[in-house]
């Protein structure tokens, strides 16, 4: 999907993806071509665990790259659902966060309030419309529109689902309790919505 959305950049969105949740024939326009930053937005979100209605108001300031033995980006989100802890991303999320803001600042945004994800779209009521027709989009083009396990149809808090599932596949033993509070979320959610997916088998190494 990444490599689809880089090579789609600028591509218009057919109109069955979005003619039945336009509201003004304004944001057509802006809001019908796969946008640049598509393919970070994605890359991001599996490297950050955030929900997409975090990605529509995360500000650079809500934003701290940490080098130390570890370098990860530090979120300090508006509070939302009685959550105000940060959240702490993968080292991947940096190398696509320094990449975004350098495309930024060139240009001329990249300031502590101004957003880091389509920066220019002041409603952000219509950001996560907008990425959710592009997202559909390039689930088509790229052949994996439906979930083959059970049919269900994959949207941007689908990316939020695999950072997870990955972390619980491959975090190398961490512990749940750590992932859920990284991800705002209960043991006992993270326990029934995702390590309920997994088998014995798909972690045989740490078996």
């Amino acid at each position: 999907m990444v490599r689809e959305a880089r090579q789609r950049r600028g591509e218009r969105v057919p109109m069955v993806v979005t003619e039945r949740s336009r509201r003004a024939q304004g944001t057509v326009d802006r809001c019908d071509r796969i946008s640049w930053d598509l393919a970070w937005l994605i890359r991001f979100m599996i490297n950050a665990f955030m929900r997409p209605s975090d990605v529509k108001f995360l500000q650079h300031k809500h934003v701290t790259v940490v080098r130390g033995r570890h370098v990860y980006l530090r979120l300090n989100l508006p509070e939302t659902k009685s959550h105000a802890a940060p959240i702490v991303t993968l080292q991947p999320a940096v190398t696509v966060y320094e990449q975004l803001l350098a495309r930024q600042r060139a240009k001329g945004f990249g300031a502590a309030d101004d957003y880091v994800f389509d920066p220019s779209r002041r409603d952000r009521a219509q950001v996560l419309k907008a990425y959710g027709w592009q997202f559909s989009h390039i689930q088509t083009v790229a052949g994996i529109e439906a979930n083959a396990v059970n049919g269900q149809k994959r949207t941007l808090y689908s990316l939020r689902h695999t950072a997870l599932t990955f972390r619980l596949l491959y975090g190398k033993n961490v512990d749940v309790l750590t992932l859920a509070r990284n991800a705002k979320r209960s043991v006992e959610v993270v326990e029934k919505f995702y390590s309920s997916n997994l088998s014995a088998e798909m972690n045989i190494d740490l078996l």
